[in-house]
């Protein structure tokens, strides 16, 4: 009877322990999805009160994290990384301005694979892989000639993921070339999965050499998902294409939308908008070398960004027909790309303009954003019904 009793007693207390770990009540991403509404629940801020009085944020432009869910910050102007641990208690900076090895100029992405951070600065024009403790262990250079880099992610095998977009300066007959292709954990290439032609800039010689941006260009986006696949979507058409970085693409699927056309009034706004300075002053309104190499779609993107959650699912943000600027509604579809539900984020949480500064680990939104006084802040939200 005491044996069945101490049974029964420790089986009690392992259920409490599991209920405690797990709880019963914490749905699946996808479930939460189906409803159609998101909120955003506040659980962590980093910001200069995080970190000693003599460091600071300058300009944070890209994260990541490693297998301990450490914080990776990449702050180019302050040429350096500064850690967190999963608490956001500040560990230590990686790095300091210079050209040498473990040294940054201007660092701008990163992504962390295994026991391996990769960085890559706009300055050096170099992509440089360091241990998980600062340590140098390669840099190689990247022409614009072979394309710059525009993110890197990494793979659960330690290899690094690196779109590349190419530009032909001069030539403005000739679009842009966007390349993702697959590194090892020693920065050899591997292979390219996708390529594709884009119309993002026209490069024009005359009056001078000016890059004139191409309103509503279609471009390419893409995620890795837990399990290594790539997810990519090039937004001229709503069509997504899953990739393994060693067997090629995989599938793909298509979801139905309401085309949005480009307006008159799209036009107008656009170009009432810029100015240009004369001998008499500055001048409201785009000049007239401006207008003729600026090239409007018929119509806007199918899409605006693509993010996948730690459960795999793929969510698509931007073609609301009411509000194509709005970005707090994204399509959900688990990861073989069935449809879950078109879903809002509610709630009066902060939700940035542009998606490149959006990251999605596990059941968390990480934001960055600048505050009324031009200082900067990180936001860990987590996703709840």
């Amino acid at each position: 009877m005491k044996r069945f009793k101490f049974i029964f007693i420790a089986f009690v207390c392992l259920t409490a322990i599991i209920v405690f770990i797990f709880p019963a009540d914490q749905k699946s991403l996808s479930n939460i999805y189906q409803k159609g509404k998101i909120r955003l629940i506040a659980e962590l801020t980093l910001d200069d009160n995080s970190m000693p009085e003599d460091v600071y944020f300058e300009a944070p432009v890209d994260l990541t994290f490693d297998t301990e869910n450490n914080i990776f910050v990449c702050d180019y102007k302050s040429h350096n990384i500064k850690v967190f641990d999963i608490s956001g208690k500040f560990i230590k900076t990686m790095g300091r301005k210079g050209q040498g090895p473990g040294e940054f100029q201007m660092p701008y992405y990163l992504a962390f694979a295994k026991d391996r951070l990769v960085v890559w600065e706009l300055r050096n024009r170099r992509l440089s892989v360091l241990m998980s403790d600062g340590e140098f262990v390669k840099s190689i250079q990247t022409p614009s000639a072979e394309g710059w880099p525009r993110k890197i992610r990494s793979l659960p095998n330690g290899d690094f993921v690196i779109e590349r977009v190419k530009s032909f300066f001069g030539d403005n007959e000739k679009p842009q070339e966007c390349n993702i292709e697959i590194f090892s954990p020693n920065l050899e290439y591997k292979k390219t999965i996708y390529n594709q032609e884009f119309w993002e800039n026209r490069y024009i010689t005359s009056p001078s050499l000016t890059n004139v941006p191409q309103p509503f260009a279609a471009k390419v986006y893409w995620d890795v998902s837990p399990d290594g696949k790539i997810i990519v979507g090039y937004s001229e058409k709503y069509t997504i294409e899953i990739f393994d970085s060693e067997k090629g693409r995989l599938s793909s699927f298509n979801h139905t939308y309401d085309p949005i056309k480009v307006t008159k009034n799209d036009r107008e706004k656009l170009f009432a908008g810029m100015t240009t300075t004369t001998p008499n002053g500055i001048k409201l309104g785009a000049p007239d070398h401006i207008v003729k190499n600026t090239k409007f779609p018929k119509y806007k993107p199918a899409f605006q960004y693509i993010l996948v959650d730690g459960e795999g699912n793929i969510l698509i943000f931007g073609h609301q027909k009411k509000s194509f600027e709005d970005i707090r509604y994204f399509d959900a579809f688990d990861p073989k790309g069935n449809f879950i539900s078109n879903v809002q984020v509610v709630g009066d949480v902060f939700f940035p303009s542009h998606l490149s500064g959006v990251y999605i680990r596990g059941r968390f939104f990480w934001f960055r954003k600048t505050d009324e006084d031009g200082l900067f802040k990180i936001f860990k939200y987590r996703i709840a019904e």
